[in-house]
């Protein structure tokens, strides 16, 4: 195994490098060009349901720095990809991005003259909170955000539209089951085989 060394670096900072630097799915993401492992999680979900087809209008929440926006650009051909994020992302072919907070208005705004006026097919969000060390408050925070992008998802997604997003397992995660169950028409939650072990993460899958 490698191990990193650096004085200045807290020993979190180092674990997680350390992982990075012996784990396989970033050497595999490095190798196909991809910018994060993260892509393999949703490979993995796409190969059992089917999410990503041409001729779609996707969004893609929290974006960079943009393995999931890559993966489907390459597949919705002739539809439109969508990738929005606070933060800065580096350009990606056959995709348009748009840098704000998607509970924004003025950003919303913007989203729909990028979709020409219309509605999302599918909205998929990688989207969490940085990590506190504290698993309960660490699902709460992102459990929230979860919440939140459902409201999105809800009032931009096309009828029958589908959406795809990153929970946590733990606190507040009962509340998403009881807003899915009241709004959408089914309901799936996966656990892809590339997320690591110790992780909390799970994949909650919607159709309206």
């Amino acid at each position: 195994m490698k191990k990193f060394k650096n004085k200045k670096l807290s020993h979190s900072s180092k674990l997680w490098i350390t992982r990075q630097n012996n784990d396989p799915l970033v050497e595999l993401a490095k190798k196909q060009n991809y910018r994060s492992r993260a892509v393999f999680k949703l490979i993995e979900i796409d190969k059992k349901l089917k999410l990503i087809k041409n001729n779609l209008n996707i969004v893609d929440l929290g974006s960079a720095p943009g393995s999931w926006s890559q993966y489907s650009s390459k597949i919705n051909k002739n539809g439109i990809n969508l990738a929005l994020d606070i933060l800065p992302m580096k350009s990606i072919s056959n995709c348009k991005f748009l840098n704000g907070d998607f509970t924004n208005e003025i950003t919303q705004f913007e989203l729909m003259k990028i979709l020409n006026g219309g509605k999302a097919d599918l909205v998929l969000s990688d989207i969490a909170e940085n990590s506190t060390g504290n698993k309960n408050l660490d699902s709460m925070r992102s459990n929230l955000i979860s919440l939140t992008v459902l409201e999105f998802a809800l009032k931009n997604l096309k009828k029958n539209g589908k959406i795809l997003i990153k929970t946590f397992s733990g606190v507040g995660q009962q509340d998403l089951v009881q807003k899915v169950k009241t709004s959408f028409q089914k309901h799936l939650f996966i656990k892809p085989s590339a997320s690591r072990k110790d992780s909390k993460e799970l994949y909650l899958y919607c159709e309206l």
